[in-house]
């Protein structure tokens, strides 16, 4: 057995996540009084009494997610599960780097306050926006971005066989819909307030770049496999640059699966809230363990299965 865990990002956030896994695991517990520390406000109250408005605002989604993300995995290892690889999506991302060690926790959540607040920034509301073209594969999506003549749109995250995210301006992306719905592509808008990871991010990745210029990364403990190119970093150098790109490039996640695939890993523990990543992996890989920690029970039933398998 080769664990891998995967850090869920931007989405997946809802009303009272990880709050009877905090009541239950100090570990976990203890990753939200950071954040609460870190950020001078209640983190912890947002994740578990805030309303869902509240919580899809990039503002607060972004540092609430990477602690639901950092509590599920600090309640795994409490309980002595430790993957040898990991992977995070998007914001998730910064989870992976924080739990091989190539980022501290406090500077984490100011990272990430950072980040969520500069992509906000980078586009007035309203004038950007961002959906799933479900059914299509990346080509045909491709094709369908590039035919739009109302504007800029592009794919900016390969999730998996059959689901390709577009990003851009709200008429482009708009006239993406309709032309795909031509080829029997169906495009469902995301309730993002920001159109992400294209090009229309540059004025948060260039403050990214300045910020990342006074920090230090550490080298992972562990291989993290990096959204940018879905491959595995060790060592520290590339981090900052990776992360800026990151911020305006495509999430390749579906190639990130088939690289840990490939590299032998064959059970894959989502660490955070939902279930975005598993289904993600089921449409992707075959013949691999798919496990979940997102609250108090799926963490029982994921220490109950690799206690089977052992």
């Amino acid at each position: 057995m080769k664990i891998a865990f995967l850090f869920s990002g931007q989405g997946a956030q809802f009303p009272g996540m990880m709050k009877d896994l905090c009541q239950s695991q100090p570990a976990a517990r203890q990753v939200f009084e950071t954040a609460d520390s870190a950020l001078g406000r209640g983190i912890s109250t947002l994740c578990f009494e805030g309303a869902q408005e509240e919580l899809n605002l990039t503002h607060n989604t972004q540092p609430c997610v990477l602690a639901a993300d950092l509590a599920a995995a600090m309640a795994l290892r409490d309980q002595g599960i430790e993957p040898e690889g990991v992977a995070g999506f998007s914001l998730g991302e910064y989870a992976a780097l924080t739990y091989a060690g190539a980022m501290g926790m406090e500077d984490a959540f100011e990272t990430i306050q950072f980040r969520a607040d500069s992509m906000q920034d980078a586009v007035a509301p309203g004038k950007g926006a961002m959906a799933a073209m479900l059914g299509g594969t990346p080509g045909q999506v491709e094709a369908v971005c590039a035919a739009v003549t109302d504007g800029y749109v592009v794919a900016a995250n390969y999730n998996c066989p059959t689901q390709t995210v577009i990003s851009g301006e709200a008429a482009a992306v708009d006239q993406a819909i309709i032309l795909a719905k031509e080829q029997r592509i169906r495009g469902k808008k995301l309730a993002v307030s920001a159109p992400f990871h294209c090009a229309l991010m540059e004025p948060a990745a260039k403050k990214l770049e300045a910020l990342f210029a006074t920090k230090r990364f550490e080298a992972p403990s562990i291989p993290v496999y990096m959204n940018v190119d879905a491959a595995p970093i060790i060592d520290a150098a590339p981090i900052p640059e990776l992360l800026v790109k990151q911020a305006m490039s495509p999430v390749r996640w579906m190639q990130t699966l088939l690289n840990m695939r490939a590299d032998g890993f064959d059970t894959f523990i989502e660490c955070g809230p939902g279930r975005t990543l598993t289904g993600l992996a089921a449409k992707t890989l075959e013949g691999v363990t798919l496990l979940r920690v997102g609250d108090l029970q799926s963490l029982e039933e994921t220490l109950s299965a690799l206690r089977a398998a052992n």
